[in-house]
């Protein structure tokens, strides 16, 4: 766990070494470039059963304390493994989905992406993505729909799936989920001034589904429509619901989704306008399962803009959660929040004298006796900057000791910053590898980060941070955050980093 007082490390931006510096240029032409596949349909009408699991080695280190909520990538000697997103559009949807398919093995693994479009027919198509690279492929081109969800099932292990949104108030990405799961939670949306939300559930198996839909409204309270009790989620559709049909101008709305029978995989997408132009659209995967620690390695308060972090307690009884503040400079004592039941609750940063308003800082969130909550954070920055300038983002339920990182695919430009926390008790050494060679990055080569601090590297010309896939390697427990670039403020966009089975 973080210690309050932690501190934040910035690094000069990491770039190849010299005597890889040539290599790794080649690579990025030749191999790590982002292909957007153009594949013809090879089968109807398929649906995918939900069985359909990962298989790995008996001696797979064991599970990171998040991972039953976070996405994990399957070992690379895994039989088969399988991603389920959800969320993206098609044409007119106003969010159109890509998926992006991150090789981590060396060597090439093929699959079949199966697209269900909301009301329609699947269909699928055959992929491959090349050893230690990346593609990126659009589901509505395989089935067109307004709404457009996909399982993707490879012939093997070590592949992670992300997906991308883009709309007119800017773009959003979000790990698929590694499987689906019978309960789904969020912590924040709202469909006030012009705001949109939409929940969309996803059943990829063979066997129908019924959901159940609860709202928490911080004016409403705790509020279950009849239209969303009861949800017919036949095999292989997707089924999506606008929140503001039933809690209209509500600016803050927890939701939990609960199934009756079957399972489903859940996301919400967020479409938040802001006054004078611009604002930001949000895709964030549900939580499967509440956890007690929630991690966020970066935050840097936007000038004129507004930092929020959303704490949802969805158990029956009152939270009392612990906020450690770590500081570049300096100590800071913990901060202190008591959330009802079946409520949310609201942390402003720049309401709260021992956060910075300026530079960054890194927070986490910790429940005490175990009580499971959910936490995102919501970044705004004024009107006029760079799309999007409204982010929503998870935290990163505690921490593991290898991730992947994808590389940032358009309308993205490249990242802004690579951030990595030790969420642990005891100094942790960190590597950075790009995956094409497992070359470390200079200056991120076996650094040691002491509890409760966060290692900034902030990308130059050269450096692959962003550019292309990466591993990250530790002795310990940490959590890892790459925020995207352009956007409005650090933060609003995150690339997802996939924990390592």
């Amino acid at each position: 766990m973080s210690q309050p007082g932690s501190h934040i490390e910035t690094v000069p931006a990491s770039e190849p070494s010299r005597r890889h510096r040539a290599l790794f240029v080649g690579e990025v032409g030749r191999r790590l470039r982002l292909l957007f596949v153009v594949v013809a349909v090879v089968v109807g009408a398929a649906v995918v059963d939900g069985s359909v699991g990962r298989s790995g080695s008996s001696n797979s280190p064991a599970m990171p304390a998040g991972s039953a909520t976070w996405a994990m990538v399957s070992a690379s000697d895994a039989e088969s493994s399988a991603w389920f997103c959800v969320g993206g559009s098609g044409a007119g949807g106003g969010a159109l989905g890509t998926l992006v398919l991150t090789n981590a093995t060396a060597r090439a693994v093929s699959g079949t992406v199966v697209a269900a479009p909301a009301g329609g027919a699947t269909r699928s198509v055959r992929v491959s993505v090349p050893a230690d690279g990346q593609i990126g492929m659009v589901p509505a081109q395989v089935a067109p729909g307004s709404w457009v969800a996909a399982t993707v099932l490879f012939d093997g292990g070590g592949v992670g799936v992300s997906q991308v949104v883009v709309g007119p108030l800017g773009w959003s990405s979000a790990p698929c989920a590694s499987s689906t799961a019978s309960n789904w939670y969020f912590a924040h949306g709202s469909t006030a001034s012009g705001a949109s939300l939409s929940l969309s559930l996803y059943n990829p198996s063979t066997t129908d589904a019924v959901v159940n839909i609860t709202l928490d409204s911080s004016s409403a309270g705790v509020v279950q429509p009849p239209a969303y009790q009861g949800i017919a989620v036949p095999g292989g559709s997707l089924v999506v619901e606008n929140v503001g049909d039933h809690l209209t101008n509500d600016p803050d709305v927890a939701a939990e989704i609960s199934t009756s029978s079957g399972m489903v995989v859940a996301a919400e997408l967020q479409s938040t306008p802001q006054a004078g132009g611009g604002g930001g659209s949000s895709l964030l995967l549900g939580v499967r399962s509440p956890v007690s620690e929630w991690d966020f390695p970066q935050n840097v308060d936007p000038p004129g803009g507004s930092m929020v972090f959303h704490v949802f307690n969805p158990s029956g009884h009152e939270a009392s959660v612990s906020v450690n503040v770590g500081l570049a400079q300096g100590e800071a004592e913990p901060l202190s929040l008591r959330v009802p039941p079946h409520s949310g609750s609201e942390l402003v940063a720049e309401r709260e004298t021992r956060i910075p308003t300026s530079g960054p800082y890194a927070l986490e969130f910790s429940a005490a006796a175990g009580t499971g909550i959910v936490v995102d954070r919501e970044v705004s920055a004024p009107a006029g900057s760079a799309a999007p300038q409204v982010g929503q983002e998870h935290g990163v339920p505690g921490g593991a000791s290898r991730a992947l990182l994808p590389a940032v695919i358009p309308p993205g430009t490249g990242a802004a910053s690579l951030v990595i926390s030790d969420v642990s008790s005891r100094p942790v050494k960190v590597t950075v590898l790009s995956i094409a060679h497992r070359v470390p990055l200079a200056g991120l080569d076996h650094r040691l980060v002491q509890p409760g601090r966060s290692l900034i590297a902030t990308p130059q010309p050269g450096s692959p941070i962003g550019v292309a896939p990466l591993f990250v390697v530790a002795s310990g427990p940490v959590a890892v955050e790459l925020d995207a670039a352009p956007t409005g403020a650090p933060g609003a966009v995150v690339v997802p980093a996939f924990f390592l089975g």
